[in-house]
């Protein structure tokens, strides 16, 4: 299948990543498609621009047609749209903020299907009658690092601008000192405005404003930094939060929109409130500063997310899927509906009734009703009527028996088990349990697992395991079941016990706030050897210290940590006015 990406944003504050795009190409070709990735940004207004870049594809077009057009925002659906061939379909995703609502409900009327940027969006264009498939998180950036290097005293990024920025710069005074790197691009006015409102709250010095960076440079403003703000207007495309995930970068992000699909709250990223307002945001970026292991946390688990979903296997194959059930290749459902019973099955099915009762009787006292299990028995039944020629010269009762069987087993295999094991192990223990009856009815007597096993060609502990899974996963008692010669306990009294680390949980805290008021380098040190698993010398050789010094102070933060926790000794005196991290030790310090 030929298909054409094309993607024109206005700007790339209000679109997806252009890596974004280029991934969803990379996908579709892994699954076998012919993709050409259209990339640039229009350099006009929107008419003008679109009206350009339709005579250009029109021109390009003329040769060799696509089959599929994926557009990507507002001016290359109406490019599209104006120059589409006969024939050729196209598939329009919108990412502007703010959206031309009335223009893009216009244009979806003409494509062929819309594909959303999020969940909510997608109810939403269903709502407006729109044909729309969901494929999940689509635009994702390639990944752009292997280890992420968030770190709680790196710079605080933000990508938007307009009044969502405005709400960010309010939310400075609730995080402390840490400073706001400004990648956006602002108009005159904007930037006047941001301005006058950060000398207005006193926060100005801490502001870097760099828009429009790209390559080396912008990867080291992303390897800087702690976290990412993001707005408002990168809520409908998510752009922002991915290209910070792609680095291994968390966000503190408005729950709106496509957030909720990027952001798995507490841990990849924090969400807040929309109605906190500027509020909100300064409480949650302050959360994720002023604790460097959640942090550190959060940064890894977003980059292993981005890596997870960048590396779906079926991705391309979902969204060639859905182009092929847009150009009527493939059916919307392949499953065909059952043909109704002709009168003759239906009355097979009928006058064979106590037949599917007689089989279900047969597995009563399993631990499922007995209505059920008729239920079950008389599907089996109307499946068997169904399938039933008369041509083959068989008896229905012979076709039956088996069929109605089939579907009892099937669902004591599916449905019949409190807690879901191994589908090989289900299947072993059903074995079993025919093995067990026929055994002991023709024995008189219990069968042991070493009989079974021998009869069934099983290992002994195959069985044993099978009969275990049988009494303790197939059916279950409830806690408040009562026990004991009148009933007067509960199961619930007997089982269980105390969790050990419960004792631990107060304890836990007490080291992390600690461990806030340790000085830089002793923090750094402890987080560096018990979380970032590394070895003494290497520390030694990023601070610039002795493997042996880097082990005594291993052992002395340890020891005043212990005492200071469980003996609420206080940490020493000396530790308020700690040397920078790699500079000499001062001489008070050294004779400490």
């Amino acid at each position: 299948m030929f298909i054409h990406a094309i993607s024109r944003p206005l700007s790339t504050v209000s679109h997806v990543p252009g890596s974004g795009v280029t991934t969803v190409a990379d996908h579709l070709r892994r699954a076998g498609a012919d993709v050409v990735e259209d990339i640039g940004i229009a350099l006009s207004d929107i008419s003008r621009a679109a009206r350009e870049l339709s005579e250009e594809l029109i021109q390009r077009w003329e040769a060799s047609p696509p089959e599929v057009v994926h557009t990507i925002g507002v001016v290359a659906t109406m490019a599209a749209v104006a120059a589409r061939p006969e024939g050729t379909r196209i598939v329009a995703t919108f990412d502007e903020r703010p959206a031309a609502a009335e223009l893009e409900k216009s244009l979806a009327r003409e494509v062929d299907a819309v594909v959303p940027l999020s969940t909510a969006e997608m109810a939403d264009w269903r709502n407006a009658g729109a044909r729309t498939f969901n494929v999940g998180a689509m635009m994702l950036a390639s990944p752009a690092v292997t280890e992420s290097t968030a770190d709680a005293r790196g710079h605080v990024v933000c990508l938007s601008t307009g009044r969502a920025l405005e709400d960010v710069v309010e939310s400075m005074t609730l995080w402390g000192p840490t400073r706001l790197v400004l990648m956006g691009r602002l108009d005159a006015s904007s930037r006047a405005r941001v301005q006058q409102l950060a000398v207005k709250l006193g926060v100005s010095d801490r502001i870097d404003y760099q828009p429009g960076l790209r390559g080396e440079r912008r990867s080291r403003v992303w390897a800087e930094a702690a976290l990412l703000i993001g707005g408002a207007d990168g809520a409908r495309h998510g752009g922002h939060v991915l290209e910070a995930a792609a680095h291994g970068v968390p966000a503190v992000a408005l729950a709106h929109e496509a957030h909720l699909d990027h952001i798995v709250e507490g841990a990849s990223g924090v969400l807040v409130d929309p109605r906190e307002g500027p509020r909100g945001l300064g409480r949650g970026v302050a959360t994720v500063l002023r604790d460097p292991l959640r942090c550190r946390g959060m940064g890894s688990a977003t980059l292993v997310r981005a890596e997870s979903l960048h590396d779906q296997a079926s991705f391309g194959e979902r969204l060639l899927e859905i182009y092929r059930q847009v150009c009527g290749i493939l059916p919307a459902s392949t499953k065909p509906a059952p043909a109704p019973l002709t009168p003759e099955a239906t009355k097979l099915a009928l006058n064979y009734m106590p037949l599917a009762r007689q089989l279900a009787h047969r597995y009563s006292g399993r631990g499922q009703r007995l209505e059920d299990l008729v239920q079950v028995a008389s599907l089996g039944l109307v499946r068997a009527a169904s399938r039933f020629n008369p041509d083959y010269g068989t008896e229905f009762h012979s076709f039956a028996v088996p069929t109605i069987l089939g579907e009892l087993r099937r669902h004591f295999r599916d449905h019949a088990w409190a807690a879901r094991v191994p589908r090989s192990l289900q299947e072993v223990t059903l074995k079993v349990q025919r093995a067990s009856d026929e055994l002991r009815a023709s024995k008189g007597e219990e069968v042991t697992p070493a009989e079974v096993a021998a009869h069934l060609g099983l290992l002994e502990e195959e069985v044993r395991q099978a009969m275990q899974a049988r009494g303790e996963a197939m059916s279950s008692k409830s806690l408040d079941h009562p026990m004991g010669e009148n009933g007067d306990e509960s199961y619930g009294d007997l089982v269980g016990e105390l969790d050990p680390d419960l004792e631990y949980v107060e304890l836990r805290e007490s080291v992390r706030e600690a461990m806030m008021a340790l000085p830089e380098r002793e923090r750094e040190i402890l987080l560096m050897r018990f979380y970032g698993e590394h070895t003494q010398s290497e520390i030694a050789e990023q601070l610039g210290l002795s493997q042996v010094h880097v082990s005594r102070l291993i052992t002395r933060t340890l020891a005043a940590l212990r005492d200071h926790v469980t003996n609420d000794v206080p940490l020493p005196r000396s530790w308020a006015a700690e040397e920078v991290i790699g500079q000499p030790v001062a001489a008070g310090r050294r004779a400490a």
